[in-house]
């Protein structure tokens, strides 16, 4: 098989059709309008940032046209793999779409053939862009795992991070277990736990992401207002969401 280390590789987590689930946690439920966010994101991610590995893991059974995107990767000298998720519905209906989403980067690293011999991956969820990838990937080679820690929220941003891929099998890929939005224990208090209680070695985006698209819970934009942006751009570049960061833990306690 052949070597995939010095690639640069994005895991797309994504459910087109959120009705197979009673559309658990989801404001933006028509499928033609998911669809379209889900394809416009794919096509960007493939045209204009510098992943040139795409995989596309999705849990709603939907028929997406693999062979479009395979097609499009060929021409910008890429690669593109789309894996048909398993369907939980019984799980998500009973501990919340956080379960969905992290079971499905469990099944993509056990299922794809892209991501098999690759040294670490970037996990975004798949109807979002993007937009600052490149500022983005300016620390791949610094960190080994790059993760948004909100230390005062005891809480991890999970729509965006950088993993090697040793690591998060070995402390994270089972993390869906321990999801459960009905005990408020979702996806990004279960990384934090899961994470604080490591020992693998990590660190934060030294800018923060800059997404173009809409929370699927409530209908707003991923990444707020202009002045918002900046002082989170600020904010990273204070190494303020590291893991260890006193800075953060610091204004914690003041808080609280």
């Amino acid at each position: 098989m052949e070597n995939k280390k010095n690639s640069t590789p994005l895991l797309l987590t994504g459910t087109i059709d959120s009705s197979v689930y009673n559309n658990t946690g989801n404001i933006i439920q028509n499928v033609a309008e998911r669809l379209n966010q889900y394809e416009s994101s794919i096509e960007k991610y493939i045209s204009s940032t510098p992943f040139d590995i795409i995989v596309f893991i999705e849990n709603s059974g939907y028929a997406f046209d693999e062979l479009k995107y395979k097609k499009l990767a060929k021409i910008y000298g890429k690669e593109f793999e789309f894996i048909p998720g398993k369907i939980c519905k019984d799980e998500i209906l009973a501990h919340g779409k956080s379960f969905g989403d992290a079971y499905l980067i469990a099944e993509a690293l056990e299922k794809s053939s892209l991501l098999a011999n690759v040294e670490f991956f970037y996990k975004i969820s798949g109807r979002i862009y993007l937009k600052n990838a490149k500022s983005i990937l300016r620390t791949k080679n610094k960190y080994r795992n790059e993760f948004i820690m909100y230390q005062g929220k005891k809480w991890c941003f999970t729509n965006i991070f950088k993993a090697n891929k040793e690591d998060y099998l070995s402390v994270l890929n089972d993390v869906y277990l321990d999801c459960d939005e009905i005990s408020v224990n979702d996806i990004e208090i279960s990384f934090f736990n899961r994470l604080c209680t490591s020992d693998i070695s990590m660190g934060s985006f030294y800018t923060y992401p800059y997404f173009e698209g809409k929370m699927g819970a409530t209908g707003e934009n991923y990444s707020g207002r202009l002045v918002e942006r900046i002082i989170r751009n600020i904010m990273a570049r204070l190494h303020f969401f590291t893991k260890d960061s006193l800075t953060s833990k610091l204004l914690a306690k003041i808080i609280h």
